[in-house]
């Protein structure tokens, strides 16, 4: 009765009539479902459960027990303790039965499917991890074709790496025949294989190498670049579909890794010229800044050179205009004017003072002897008491609040004149009332000097100029103090900054290296 059930509904069915048959042919079939009486000739269907159950090959197979005595819950327990997947009495509907049968298989193949998959990532897994380890591509083909043969049955592994007009520029092959020789016509395979560029698995689609009964072919690509084929053949049973899905990964992971090893060749070639090319180009660039220097240094001669012919042009003119109306006096025996004369004295007082300045900034270096320990702190009250007198004649309060300072490397009279340059431009800044103050610290390995006054500022389309020659917002100034301090400031290895508000103030913020000596 159920023979015909099950065959109505086109199984396969096999009978048993005692148990050991039972245990025999399950061994022999592997049947997707095995229903089991309890009471049997010989052995019962516990101890057959038993067996089946100790047995790896048949252990897994789903078993339903079907019974008319066993009904006690202590039968049932020791059935599916025993490994039942489900227990069935006499008399049974036949579709309750076949719909627990359909179940069990249902959920079996399920069950298989999932420890396939797993065993597949496992696999790959593996694969990646392997192939990871190598990033020579040499390594990587032999690499490759050691896997897939040791993964997947075959009697022959081939690779092969293309170039970008899909011309081979590197194969490697394994094979297992037991000593004997297999031949294949690779040159028509590849040909075969560029034709439609896609898996192929045969029987069952035209074969890529037709001397093999079954085989598999995949494309070693990464993204839209074909970097070679993947070749698995057999002349013994036939692959399926899922051999195909892991030998796709194994193809996928070999992408990978073989483009990862041929960046890693193209990086390794590039470095080792990267030394001669970064030569090359430091030279060149090196060139181009000394040309660049004396360029610079041309233009910053000829516009100081412009710039001091024109501030000494400038009281030239009156004095030349003075001396000619003096010969015309002299000629016309007429007195001569002493406002003129003092005209003159005044233009060439100037001219002396521009020239004193810029003979100071250009040739006075300081030299060894002129080093020396300084305490800022010491220097800065010195200058602050010579001008308090002129700021409380001029109204102005001035004030300081200076730390104790580190003593440091540094010309003297040098920052005494930077020092006093800018005190004495913010007391002509500053109207009655105002005031500045002088600040000194320690931040870091810099001294930090602050002159903060409360003047009439400095617009700020002209802040950028001031320390530029000849440069000057007061009306008898040269504009050369600013131009010749930022200098001082520099062969200190310091620097000076300048931030201001028109009607609001301005503050000179100095910053001098703790442990640096000035040029030389």
């Amino acid at each position: 009765m159920l023979e015909r059930i099950f065959e109505r509904e086109g199984y396969q069915v096999q009978c048993a009539n005692d148990g050991l048959t039972a245990l025999d042919l399950a061994q022999k079939l592997l049947p997707d479902l095995i229903l089991l009486d309890i009471q049997m000739p010989g052995m019962n269907g516990f101890d057959v459960l038993r067996g089946l159950r100790e047995k790896k090959i048949t252990a897994t197979i789903p078993t339903i027990l079907i019974t008319a005595k066993a009904r006690e819950a202590s039968d049932v327990a020791h059935g599916l303790n025993l490994g039942a997947d489900d227990y069935l009495y006499k008399p049974f509907d036949p579709r309750e039965l076949l719909a627990r049968a359909e179940s069990k298989m249902k959920a079996r193949q399920l069950e298989e499917k999932l420890q396939r998959r797993t065993q597949e990532l496992q696999a790959l897994l593996r694969v990646g991890e392997e192939l990871n380890q190598s990033l020579a591509v040499n390594d990587l083909l032999e690499l490759v074709l050691y896997l897939s043969m040791d993964l997947l049955p075959g009697n022959l592994a081939a690779i092969y790496q293309f170039d970008e007009n899909h011309g081979v520029i590197a194969q490697r092959a394994q094979t297992s025949q037991n000593g004997k020789t297999l031949t294949y016509d690779t040159e028509q395979a590849i040909h075969r294989f560029l034709k439609i560029r896609r898996s192929v698995l045969w029987p069952g689609e035209e074969p890529i190498f037709p001397e093999f009964k079954s085989g598999m072919v995949v494309p070693i690509e990464h993204g839209d670049k074909l970097l070679g084929m993947l070749v698995l053949a057999t002349q013994d049973a036939g692959y399926d579909e899922n051999h195909l899905r892991l030998f796709k990964g194994i193809g996928r992971q070999a992408a990978l890794t073989l483009r990862n090893a041929q960046l890693h060749e193209i990086q390794a070639n590039y470095a080792e010229h990267l030394q001669e090319m970064v030569v090359a180009r430091t030279s060149e660039l090196q060139s181009a800044q000394q040309m660049l220097i004396r360029s610079e240094k041309l233009a910053s001669v000829g516009h100081l050179a412009a710039s001091i012919a024109h501030e000494i042009n400038n009281p030239l003119q009156p004095i030349r205009i003075h001396l000619e109306h003096m010969v015309e006096d002299l000629q016309n025996d007429d007195p001569i004017d002493r406002i003129a004369i003092e005209n003159i004295q005044s233009s060439i007082e100037r001219i002396t003072r521009i020239v004193s300045q810029l003979l100071e900034f250009a040739g006075k270096r300081s030299t060894e002897s002129d080093v020396q320990f300084l305490d800022l702190r010491r220097t800065l009250e010195g200058v602050t008491n010579l001008n308090r007198k002129l700021f409380e004649q001029s109204g102005i309060t001035l004030t300081s609040n200076l730390d104790t300072l580190p003593p440091i490397y540094g010309n003297k009279d040098q920052l005494e004149q930077v020092f006093m340059n800018i005190i004495l431009n913010a007391q002509a800044a500053t109207q009655k009332g105002g005031k500045l103050e002088i600040r000194a610290r320690v931040e870091g390995s810099f001294i930090v000097i602050q002159f903060k006054d409360t003047g009439c500022g400095i617009p700020a389309d002209k802040i950028n100029n001031i320390f530029d020659p000849f440069y000057s917002t007061k009306p008898n100034g040269t504009g050369l103090g600013l131009f010749v301090s930022y200098g001082i400031i520099q062969n200190h290895h310091g620097m000076i900054e300048v931030e201001s508000k028109v009607n609001r103030g301005t503050t000179f913020v100095i910053r001098l290296p703790i442990d640096k000596q000035p040029d030389t």
